[in-house]
């Protein structure tokens, strides 16, 4: 297991005995350098998992050794009371019974549960019980618990075809790696590497050589970008609904918050709790899945910042012009109807601000006359239409319609209607909410970057958001007028009191095939500081439901 196999030829000394040939057995019977007292020895040395650190040396995952309870059922007297005592103590009935029914010897330890730190002084009424046995074990443990179960993950046992493959490397039966999340994309960095030397040692205790020797190297901590307090209020901020939320501080792309919700226990995999582990994975609302990276979404009307930014940069449009908003909107057969009804000539900002459909219908009907694929251009500008490169985490890729694409997969041409449908984040679009949050970055820095969860990762730039100033600080002030008394999200921001907010809601605002809302939050409005996106998968207001929790983890980020 420690030095894989090590080959020699050694002979065998045979005499005849009233029975037959037998081995006359030295030694030197075993390795030819074992004569004159020479003997094997090893030296092995096992590193300590490195600890997950948040940016604030936050501990987000460490190794710990637990005070555990388990049983030898060989030396039970009454067994009956010892099962009252344990459920007493604390332990659920579960465990116990589980404990009492393992498959293991009798005589061999089995596990109960870890005492609570708690109930350490406790747990020295239960040692004098006949058949508890109190011991330390090693544990991995995640502090904020569900809370980050998502991006820091887990650890597994490995299996024994997982350990066959690894022969050699000292791993063995019991020992774990990352399964999931930081703790699988950093495993080499976490892990270390076992130290071995395999010595042939003199009688007088010199070594005579090093027959095999594999270099110790201690698991080393990984800091991360990730913030605990905002991770804490993200997870309950989502609460029991289902949905995504992710965080990035723009100065840096720096990834502050990514949750998933429903969420999990990550340390019921490090405990084995086939209970609780049953649950999660018998659950059918899917509390394993990311939605933050793997769930595929609409955009709505989210998408409609990129639909003005390519209205400026290639439609030709101004900051001044001004767009009717009506309340029925005839560009395409058959006419649309606005959500809100008529609101007058308005700006591509006040367009954002009320979240005017027939203004963004205009902008998307003049790139199809007048460009060849701007928008769906721009919108891969932005992001959408590929992973981010994110390191750690596995993410889907989404989709960004065009002419081509459907061509390829139906056979009909790109119609007026589908840009329009493109121009208010729906149609065939799916987003992810790691992309909304990275897109919106992108947007504050004018520059696409591949978000960071690692603060030894470098900032890699991907793109450029060629809006001069004039037409950013239009769009900028849009999203800020989101949040104004006259906004969308007026009643969870500027008559709630937070002021210094930008921000753009989505949600089934035209024909009600959206089920689900988004918002994405962003302060200080001057230079924000941390951009949320939220994502739910049910809702009827994106303003109303998503933006008071986006605009809270905001706050918790800054904070």
């Amino acid at each position: 297991a420690y030095f894989g196999e090590i080959e020699y030829t050694t002979p065998l000394n045979l005499s005849q005995t009233p029975s037959g040939w037998a081995v006359e057995w030295t030694p030197e019977s075993i390795h030819p350098d074992m004569q004159g007292g020479r003997e094997f020895k090893s030296v092995i040395q096992r590193p300590i998992r490195g600890r997950i650190l948040d940016r604030n040396d936050e501990v987000l995952a460490a190794t710990v050794d637990l005070r555990f309870v388990g049983l030898n059922r060989s030396l039970v007297k009454d067994t009956a009371a010892l099962k009252t005592a344990l459920v007493e103590f604390g332990f659920s009935q579960e465990q116990v019974d589980a404990a009492f029914s393992s498959g293991t010897g009798p005589s061999q330890r089995v596990r109960v549960g870890a005492i609570p730190a708690d109930k350490n002084e406790a747990s020295s009424v239960l040692r004098a019980i006949p058949g508890v046995v109190l011991y330390f074990e090693s544990q991995r443990v995640h502090p904020l618990g569900a809370a980050a179960a998502h991006v820091v993950g887990y650890t597994s046992e490995l299996t024994a075809e997982e350990l066959a493959a690894k022969r050699g490397t000292g791993l063995r039966a019991g020992d774990r790696e990352g399964a999931t999340g930081i703790e699988a994309s950093q495993e080499r960095v976490l892990a270390g590497s076992i130290g071995a030397e395999l010595r042939l040692v003199e009688a007088s205790g010199e070594i005579a050589r090093v027959v095999s020797s594999r270099p110790f190297i201690q698991g080393k901590d990984v800091q991360t970008t990730l913030d605990a307090g905002a991770l804490r209020t993200a997870y309950a901020r989502l609460g029991s609904r289902a949905g995504a939320a992710v965080v990035v501080d723009p100065s840096t792309n720096g990834i502050l918050a990514l949750n998933s919700s429903p969420s999990y226990d990550p340390d019921a995999f490090e405990r084995n709790d086939a209970t609780a582990l049953a649950a999660i994975t018998g659950a059918t609302n899917g509390p394993l899945a990311n939605r933050a990276t793997t769930g595929l979404y609409s955009a709505g009307s989210t998408f409609k910042l990129i639909t003005g930014a390519a209205g400026l940069l290639y439609g030709g449009y101004r900051v001044t012009d001004r767009l009717e908003c009506g309340s029925i909107w005839t560009g395409v057969d058959p006419p649309r109807r606005n959500w809100e009804g008529g609101q007058g000539a308005l700006t591509i900002a006040e367009g954002l601000m009320r979240s005017c459909n027939p203004v963004f219908y205009e902008i998307a009907l003049t790139l199809y006359n007048n460009t060849d694929g701007a928008l769906s251009r721009t919108a891969r500008m932005f992001g959408f239409g590929a992973t981010t490169g994110l390191v750690g985490l596995s993410e889907e890729a989404g989709l960004v319609p065009d002419a081509q694409q459907k061509r390829a997969k139906t056979g009909q041409p790109w119609y007026p209607g589908d840009e329009v449908n493109l121009g208010i984040g729906q149609g065939d679009l799916l987003i992810t909410p790691l992309q909304l949050a990275n897109a919106y970055s992108a947007f504050v820095a004018r520059e696409l970057r591949t978000p960071r969860l690692l603060t030894s990762e470098p900032n890699t730039k991907k793109g450029e958001i060629p809006l001069d100033d004039a037409q950013w600080s239009h769009l900028m002030n849009g999203l800020k007028l989101v949040t104004s008394a006259r906004g969308t999200a007026s009643a969870a921001f500027a008559f709630a009191g937070y002021t210094d907010f930008a921000g753009k809601s989505g949600t089934a605002e035209d024909v009600g095939t959206q089920q689900h809302v988004l918002f994405v939050a962003m302060s200080p409005a001057a230079s924000p500081g941390a951009v949320a996106a939220v994502v739910l998968d049910e809702g009827q207001s994106g303003s109303i439901e998503a933006g008071p929790i986006a605009r809270d983890i905001v706050l918790a980020a800054l904070r």
